[in-house]
Parts: structure tokens; C-alpha cells; sequence
């Protein structure tokens, strides 16, 4: 059986054409990648290489194993990876999220369900959500909108309404009841957490002659709008969830765009609905 370090000795010299560049890149000395290549040559019988005195070039056989060398070294990557993602996905419920608030909300819950299974959760581009469903990175993914997809399952998991968070004197406070667009507030200047996911794009776009003061740490956030006149946002779902801990001298007003309301979407390959028929079930009972 050929070692896989052979192949990868054949796979660089094809890309890097000398054994001078080939050895760098493999972190090895110009002898003992020459060594490698005379003992590939001896377990496959056949000659690959041309030599001259001061030249060594794959001959169209040497090309033939370079390009199955390569192919072989993919697919050992890709059952690799495939195999570990397997084994992960056996003992934890990876999700994949494009707003901050469901993934402060559906950890607790899955470990109700699942309390011997970890679950691991990441905020991506809804992008980036997808192609790493489709690569099982995730076992499921929460995006703003449904998927029409054979190998999907898809479940509307709930919504989440945007809100100004600004100080009584503020000269919106007095809407707090009936709401104002985002139009009211374009031009000041924002405080808000670091990352919103896909918020951040819609107030790019609503307001576009804002600026925004970011603080990744919520803690450090709270304090600083708590000390502060400069307007913020929040949502339905972190005025529930940290009402009573958070900006106590706040006024939240509802933003009436419907940009400023997100329907989130709980998707999930089909071939994982056996792991995931109690979360599934839950939604069903709750839509």
C-alpha cells in the first residue's frame, strides 16, 4: 500500500516543479524528498521522472500518478472531515444562527430536550448558514426566511419586532405607543452591540446617514447606554429576556418599517428529523 506521504511528495512537485520549492513547501530537506520520490517510483515499478544532471521533470506517467495522487489526497481530506462531522454530530446539536436573539433563546431549550446531547451554536451570514447545513456542519440553521428545498425540512420558529431605545427626553419617547419609521432617527448616532447579524445590514440601509458606537460586551454595553443620551436599539425579544437587569431609564419605541420585523425559520436537512423530532414536534405544538 502506498503512504500517503508519498503521494503528497508526487502532488507537490507536480504543482511547485522543483525539488528546491516542493521541499519548502513540505517542510522537508531536497535528500529526503528525492528519497520519497525514488521510493514511489520503486512500489509503483514504473519510472515518473526524467532526470538530468541538473533537472528533474515528471515524464507523462509521473503526470498520470500526480493527478491520482492529488484526487486521493481529496478524497482522504474530504472522508476525513466527513467522518469527524459525523461522529460530532452524534453527540451535539450544532446550530447555526443569522440574529443574535434566537441563539440567546433556543440553547435553554434544546437542553431541556436533549440533555445529554451538547449543543454548540455560531452566528453567520445566512450564506454561510446554508452551505454549512448542506456540509453538516450545522444540524440546523435559523434564517428570515423559508427554504422550498426537497432535502429540507423547514418550521417557522417565531418573530422578533426592532425597537429605538432612547431616554425619556429624547424627542421620539413621546411615540413610544404608536411607533415612528426608521426615517425619524437617520443621521444620529447609534450604540449597539457588536454583532447583530442580519440587522446589521437593514440599518445600513435604513439608516444610512447614521453612525454606530459598537460594544461586543453586552455587560459593558448596558453600562454605557445606561450612562448615556445616545439612542440604541433593542427588540421584543431582549426587552423580555433583560428588561428588568437593562436600560431602566429607557423608552422603547417601536419602528414601524416592516424591515423592522424578522420571521425566522428553523431549517434542518431531512435525513436529521429522527435526531430532531422532539425540537420538531415542539414548533408544531407552538405554530
Amino acid at each position: 500500500m502506498i503512504e500517503m506521504n508519498l503521494l503528497e511528495t508526487l502532488a507537490a512537485f507536480d504543482t511547485y516543479g522543483t525539488l528546491s520549492a516542493s521541499s519548502i513547501h513540505l517542510h522537508i530537506s531536497q535528500p529526503a524528498l528525492s528519497r520519497s520520490m525514488q521510493k514511489l517510483e520503486e512500489e509503483l515499478g514504473v519510472k515518473l521522472f526524467e532526470r538530468t544532471k541538473n533537472r528533474m521533470a515528471l515524464n507523462s506517467t509521473g503526470k498520470l500518478a500526480a493527478s491520482y495522487a492529488r484526487q486521493i489526497l481529496n478524497m482522504e481530506k474530504e472522508m476525513t472531515t466527513a467522518v469527524i462531522n459525523h461522529d460530532r454530530s452524534l453527540h451535539t446539536i450544532s446550530v447555526g444562527y443569522c440574529a443574535p436573539s434566537p441563539r440567546m433563546e433556543i440553547p435553554n431549550m434544546l437542553s431541556r430536550f436533549y440533555p445529554d446531547i451538547a449543543n454548540l451554536s455560531d452566528l453567520q451570514t445566512e450564506a454561510e448558514l446554508l452551505k454549512g447545513l448542506y456540509q453538516n456542519h450545522f444540524t440546523m440553521i435559523i434564517l428570515s426566511h423559508p427554504m422550498e428545498d426537497p432535502d429540507l425540512g423547514c418550521m417557522y420558529y417565531g418573530s422578533e419586532q426592532m425597537y429605538f431605545s432612547v431616554v425619556p427626553a429624547h424627542p421620539v419617547a413621546v411615540y413610544k405607543d404608536q411607533g415612528v419609521p426608521f426615517s425619524a432617527l437617520d443621521g444620529e448616532t447609534f450604540l449597539q452591540a457588536g454583532n447583530v447579524g442580519i440587522w446589521e445590514n437593514i440599518k445600513k440601509q435604513k439608516l444610512p446617514h447614521s453612525n454606530f458606537i459598537r460594544e461586543s460586551d453586552l455587560n459593558s454595553l448596558n453600562t454605557i447606554i445606561n450612562s448615556s443620551t445616545l439612542p440604541g436599539f433593542a427588540t421584543d425579544v431582549t426587552i423580555r429576556l433583560f428588561r428588568s437587569e437593562q436600560n431602566k431609564n429607557r423608552i422603547f419605541v417601536p419602528i414601524t418599517d416592516p424591515e423592522a420585523t424578522i420571521h425566522f425559520y428553523c431549517v434542518y436537512l431531512k435525513n436529521n428529523t429522527t435526531k430532531l423530532q422532539k425540537w420538531i414536534d415542539y414548533l408544531k405544538s407552538n405554530s
